[in-house]
């Protein structure tokens, strides 16, 4: 009974202490709930006050750069517009082409002739053999030049002592227009058209005229007749020297070889050089001289005719110069030379008739002065080949009497010197 008595409140106390203790534990466990949801509720207003700012500074980083985009935008668009091709007030110059549309297009086949220097077969002909190389398109900004008076404008240049801008006006084109025209139509004729009628004769060509020679003149083995003239030019910005007197001008020698037809077969060019009127006449260039010596040594002794002022080649033929000292038959050769030399002379003064730029002072650049002299050569060639007309008045002489298509000399000359061999001779 008393151990009862005293386990009793023992047991009592501990229930009670554990009571206690379990009511503590629960308010402990509370609290911690308690903290954990307040902990929870703070990080989630963190969480959404950081996504707020980093929107917000997404949103004002957008706008920053959109602003300094438009500002960018804004100083390259007043840049470009500051410093773009001002746009001219006149695109193309309004002219207009009356003379060549309507004037030239009723021309008769002498007026023809005469302003342009060939006929309209041969215009017909260079338009359709230069065609693939001087073919131009139309762009979206402008039409282009036609064919026809391209090459009407740069003949029309070629045969009339005149200067770009009066070309220009009756064409109704620009200047530069027109010295891009002439240096393209002068390229493209060398390049087509100088390898079929400028050319050296062959084997069989060099014996016809030989043969016509030796018929016409009584000179055997003559295959040409060499003659020379000057281009006269500006004097070039490089040239250095000097001029050496007040007689001398700054010249192209232009030096050629002329067949029995009066058509160039070789043709050869100098550099500029100060000349006047007493200068005498020089080989061009040592090439022309080997050339000069293949042909005529090929298969015979041939010889080119010259005047007596050229050096003494091997296979040049002059006339004597010691006049007071001939005999008959060296008188009779002279005069026989001097008359084969109108050939050449005759077909210079065709040459220059039709083409006029050659008898005045060339403004242009030395290698187009050159180009301009060979087509003029070429064109000359290809208007003998057609048998088109040079009239009179381009030459300021009658055309020398012809036989069979060829120069003749004078007979009475002839008749007389050959009496004076046959009396010398009895």
């Amino acid at each position: 009974m008393e151990a009862a008595d005293v386990f009793l409140p023992v047991i009592a106390w501990c229930r009670t202490r554990q009571s206690q203790d379990s009511q503590a534990e629960a308010r402990r466990q509370k609290r911690r709930l308690k903290l954990l949801a307040v902990q929870r509720l703070r990080l989630k207003k963190l969480r959404e006050t950081w996504r707020l700012r980093e929107k917000v500074y997404k949103q004002s980083k957008l706008r920053r750069l959109c602003s300094h985009d438009t500002w960018m935008k804004a100083i390259t668009h007043q840049f470009l517009r500051d410093h773009r091709r001002k746009r001219p007030k006149v695109w193309l110059h309004p002219r207009t082409s009356d003379w060549w549309e309507n004037t030239a297009a009723t021309f008769t086949d002498q007026e023809w002739l005469q302003h342009f220097r060939v006929s309209r077969e041969t215009f017909s002909y260079l338009c359709a053999t230069l065609n693939p190389k001087l073919r131009r398109q139309d762009t979206n900004y402008r039409l282009c030049i036609p064919l026809e008076k391209r090459v009407a404008l740069t003949l029309y240049k070629l045969a009339h002592p005149c200067d770009y801008r009066t070309v220009a006006d009756l064409f109704a084109v620009g200047v530069a227009s027109v010295c891009h025209c002439v240096h393209e139509f002068c390229t493209v004729v060398i390049e087509v058209l100088k390898p079929q009628l400028v050319v050296t004769p062959n084997k069989f060509q060099l014996d016809n005229i030989e043969e016509c020679f030796h018929h016409t003149y009584q000179i055997p083995q003559c295959i040409g007749v060499l003659d020379s003239m000057n281009i006269t030019i500006s004097r070039p910005p490089h040239l250095n020297s000097e001029k050496p007197d007040g007689d001398s001008y700054l010249a192209i020698l232009f030096q050629a070889v002329v067949d029995d037809k009066g058509l160039f077969w070789d043709l050869s060019m100098s550099c500029p050089t100060w000349v006047n009127d007493n200068s005498g006449e020089l080989l061009v260039c040592e090439d022309f001289s080997t050339r000069m010596h293949n042909v005529c040594r090929t298969d015979s002794s041939c010889v080119v005719i010259g005047d007596a002022g050229y050096p003494s080649k091997n296979w040049l033929l002059k006339p004597s110069t010691n006049v007071s000292w001939l005999t008959a038959e060296q008188e009779l050769l002279n005069t026989q030379i001097i008359a084969a030399r109108s050939v050449a002379h005759y077909a210079f003064e065709r040459l220059k008739g039709r083409w006029r730029c050659l008898s005045r002072r060339n403004d242009c650049n030395v290698e187009i002065v050159k180009d301009m002299v060979e087509t003029c050569c070429v064109l000359h060639n290809l208007c003998e080949k057609n048998n088109d007309m040079c009239l009179p008045d381009w030459i300021g002489q009658e055309p020398l009497q012809t036989v069979d298509e060829n120069p003749q000399k004078n007979s009475e000359s002839f008749d007389d010197l050959l009496q004076l061999i046959q009396d010398s001779a009895e």
